[in-house]
C-alpha cells in the first residue's frame, strides 16, 4: 500500500498548479459519486432486509397455519372416520369387533357419485389373533358354527315356550273323502296327529263399548231422573283407559309418533284426528302420571345408589332462539342393587348444576356418572355426603376411538398387539372379564372378590397409563386425550371397589337412554316445553315398569283405570299399590290375563277330535259317534 502512494507521489510531483486542480476535481466527482452509488446500495439493502424479515414473517405464519390446518384435517377425518363407523359400523366396543371394523371400514356412500359403482367383493379382511396371555378359556371348544347352532335352538325353545302361554286356536285339518280317494274306502286309520303352530294376529282389535243408563220415571207425577254416569277420564269424550293406554304404549314403547297413530286409525275406519290423541294425552299424562312419578322419585332417594345421564331433546317453542338444545336428564336405582328398580326422566332447559342440586337436594349416597363436571361440583358442595364414582365404560371409549382412527389394515398382527390403544384394551378387558363373573353374587361377597381379582387388573391398567403419561413417546391427539381421562379419572374409576353395589360402569343409564333415542329418532322434537315434560312422565313410567319386568300395556291401563278413583282425595297413600312391583298390580295383571283368555275361548271354541271312521258307519263321518278308543292318543309334534 505504501509503495502505490510513493509511486502515485513521485506521478504528481512534476505536475503544475492547473493540473493538480484539474486532478483534484475529477477524484472529487468521482468521490461524490461513489457516495451517491454506496448511498443508493445502503438504501437498497435496507429496503431488502425489510422485505426479507416481512417474508419470512409471513413464511413463519403461513406454516403455523399450515400445521393448524393439518392437524384441524386429521382430527376431521378421525371425526368422520368414528361418525361413518356409528351411523354405518357396529356400535360394540369389543376388541375383536373393534379390530374387524377397522381392517374393514365403511365410507359414507356419495349421493350423487358420477362414477358408476364397481361391484364389490363379499371378502371381507379377517385375523386369526392368538390371545394366548389374554383370552380366558373355559375349557369349551365349541366353534361358532355349533355355538350359532345352539343359540338358534335356544331363541326357537324360548318363543315356542312363550308361544304355549297364548290362548289357542285349535284347528283338525281332516278330509275323510280325500283320505278314502287316496288310500280305498276303510283301508286307513288316524295312527296320531302332528302338532304345527303358528303365531296369529287379530286384524281388527277395536270395538266400541255402549253403556245404557236408564231414565227413572217415579211417582205419581212421572218426575224423570237420569241415573248419572260420566267418563271417569274425559266428561263427555270416547276416550277410554283401554285406547289411552295402546296410544301411550305404540308412542312411547314402539316410538310410533301421534300422527302415525292417526293414520294406523282412519286405515282401520276409526276417524281419530291427531289433535284429539294429543289433547287426550296433554289432559291425562300429568293429572294421572304425575302422581305416580312424583312417588317413584321419592323413593328412588331413598335408595343409597344411583346411576345417571343426560341427553339431548329439542324443544321448538321454549322462548329461545332456534337451534338451543335441552336436556332429558336420566336417573335410576344402580343395577347392581338388591331393590325393585326404578328410572326417572326429567326435562331441563339446560344442562347445568341446578338441576342436580334440586334433584339430589335431600339425597345422600353415591352417583354413578360420566366425567362431565356437574356432577363432581355437586360432590364437593355436598362435603362428603355424596360421592361421584366414575365409569369405564367411557374410559374403555376413549381409547376404542383412538384405536379406530389408525390404520391398522395394514399392520401385521404382531405389530397390531404392540400398539398402546391395544395393550390399553387389552388390560380394559381382563378387568371386564373379571367383573363380569360377579354380577349374581350378593354385595358382600362381590366386594371380597373385587378385592382379590379386580383390584389387581385395575392396578395393571392405571400403572401401565401412568408409564404412557411419562413416556416421551409422541401419541395421536385422540390417545393423548384418553391418557389424560384415565389419569384425571383413577380416583372415580376406582371406587366402584370398594363397594359390591356400586357398579364398574354406567352403561345401565345408557341402555336406558337408548329405549328414548330410539323413539325420539321417529318423533324428532318436542313441540312445546310442557310437551317435552309429558315425554319426561311417560318415559319414567314406562322404563320403570320394564324395568320390573311387567307388561307395560297392562300397566298403563292398570293406571288409568284406578287412579282416577282417588283424584279427588288428599290421602296419597294408594301410590303404594300403584308402583309396578306392588301385589295390587301383579293380582290385576293376572285377571286381566285370565279375562283375555276366557275372551279367547269363546272367540276359539275347541272343536271335537276327529276319529277314524268304522265300516258300518256312513259316508258321513261323525265323529261324536265314534267310540273313544278306536284311535291311538295324540303324538308329539313333528
Amino acid at each position: 500500500m505504501r509503495a502505490d502512494s510513493e509511486e502515485f507521489l513521485n506521478l504528481i510531483s512534476d505536475y503544475n498548479a492547473d493540473c493538480l486542480r484539474s486532478l483534484a476535481f475529477s477524484l472529487h466527482n468521482e468521490l461524490k459519486e461513489l457516495k451517491l452509488r454506496q448511498s443508493a446500495n445502503e438504501r437498497i439493502y435496507t429496503e431488502a432486509h425489510i422485505q426479507y424479515s416481512e417474508l419470512e414473517k409471513k413464511y413463519n405464519t403461513l406454516l403455523k397455519e399450515n400445521e393448524a390446518l393439518k392437524e384441524q384435517l386429521a382430527k376431521e377425518i378421525d371425526k368422520n372416520t368414528l361418525k361413518a363407523r356409528s351411523t354405518f359400523g357396529r356400535k360394540t366396543e369389543q376388541f375383536l369387533s373393534l379390530v374387524d371394523a377397522a381392517d374393514n371400514k365403511t365410507d359414507e356412500p356419495e349421493d350423487e357419485r358420477q362414477v358408476e359403482a364397481e361391484e364389490q367383493s363379499d371378502e371381507r379382511k379377517s385375523r386369526v389373533i392368538n390371545f394366548t396371555d389374554h383370552k380366558k378359556n373355559d375349557g369349551k371348544n365349541d366353534s361358532k358354527q355349533e355355538k350359532g347352532k345352539r343359540n338358534g335352538s335356544q331363541k326357537q325353545n324360548r318363543l315356542a315356550a312363550s308361544m304355549e302361554k297364548l290362548p289357542k286356536q285349535l284347528i283338525y285339518d281332516f278330509d275323510p273323502k280325500a283320505l278314502d280317494e287316496e288310500y280305498g274306502q276303510h283301508n286307513w286309520r288316524i295312527a296320531f296327529w302332528h302338532c304345527h303352530t303358528t303365531l296369529e294376529k287379530l286384524d281388527s282389535p277395536y270395538y266400541a263399548k255402549t253403556v245404557y243408563t236408564p231414565v227413572i220415571s217415579s211417582g205419581l207425577e212421572h218426575v224423570l231422573k237420569t241415573v248419572p254416569y260420566a267418563n271417569p277420564l274425559i266428561g263427555k269424550s270416547a276416550v277410554s283407559p283401554s285406547v289411552i293406554a295402546d296410544i301411550l304404549y305404540r308412542k312411547f314403547i314402539l316410538g310410533l309418533p301421534f300422527y302415525r297413530q292417526a293414520i294406523d286409525y282412519q286405515m282401520n275406519g276409526i276417524e281419530l284426528i291427531k289433535q284429539t290423541i294429543i289433547n287426550w294425552v296433554n289432559r291425562l299424562v300429568p293429572e294421572i302420571m304425575g302422581p305416580v312419578c312424583d312417588y317413584l322419585t321419592e323413593c328412588l332417594l331413598k335408595y343409597k345408589y344411583t346411576q345417571n345421564d343426560e341427553t339431548y331433546i329439542q324443544v321448538n317453542k321454549d322462548g329461545r332462539g332456534p337451534g338451543h338444545k335441552s336436556y332429558m336428564w336420566v336417573h335410576c336405582s344402580s343395577e347392581l342393587l338388591d331393590c325393585n328398580p326404578i328410572i326417572i326422566f326429567c326435562y331441563e332447559a339446560t344442562r347445568g348444576t341446578d338441576h342436580l342440586r334440586t334433584f339430589f337436594r335431600e339425597f345422600l349416597g353415591y352417583i354413578t356418572c360420566d366425567a362431565y363436571i356437574s356432577y363432581q361440583v355437586l360432590e364437593n358442595e355436598k362435603n362428603g355426603f355424596i360421592t361421584v364414582t366414575g365409569c369405564m365404560m367411557h374410559c374403555r371409549r376413549y381409547f376404542a376411538e383412538a384405536f379406530f382412527v389408525n390404520d391398522v389394515a395394514e399392520m401385521s398382527d404382531k405389530q397390531l398387539l404392540e400398539l398402546p390403544e391395544t395393550k390399553a384394551l387389552m388390560l380394559i378387558r381382563d378387568i371386564y372379564h373379571e367383573e363380569n363373573q360377579l354380577k349374581d353374587l350378593k354385595s358382600e361377597d362381590r366386594t371380597a372378590i373385587r378385592k382379590e381379582k379386580v383390584e389387581p387388573k385395575v392396578n395393571q391398567f392405571f400403572e401401565y397409563v401412568h408409564s404412557l403419561e411419562a413416556s416421551d413417546e409422541i401419541f395421536s391427539n385422540r390417545m393423548s386425550k384418553a391418557i389424560t381421562y384415565a389419569v384425571n379419572q383413577e380416583d372415580h374409576l376406582r371406587r366402584f371397589l370398594a363397594d359390591g353395589n356400586i357398579s364398574i360402569d354406567n352403561g345401565h343409564a345408557e341402555r336406558v337412554i337408548r329405549s328414548y333415542s330410539v323413539g325420539r329418532s321417529n318423533w324428532l322434537f318436542a313441540d312445546t316445553v310442557f310437551g317435552a315434560e309429558v315425554n319426561a312422565l311417560m318415559y319414567s313410567v314406562v322404563e320403570t315398569a320394564k324395568a320390573n319386568r311387567v307388561n307395560v300395556r297392562c300397566y298403563l291401563q292398570y293406571l288409568l283405570e284406578k287412579i282416577p278413583k282417588y283424584l279427588d282425595q288428599s290421602d296419597k297413600s294408594f301410590l303404594k299399590d300403584m308402583v309396578p312391583w306392588s301385589d295390587a298390580y301383579h293380582s290385576y295383571e293376572s285377571q286381566k290375563k285370565q279375562a283375555d283368555e276366557q275372551l279367547c275361548q269363546r272367540l276359539f271354541p275347541e272343536p271335537d277330535r276327529p276319529r277314524t271312521p268304522r265300516k258300518r258307519e256312513s259316508v258321513v263321518h261323525t265323529p261324536s259317534e265314534v267310540q273313544k278308543n278306536d284311535e291311538l292318543p295324540v303324538g308329539r309334534s313333528a
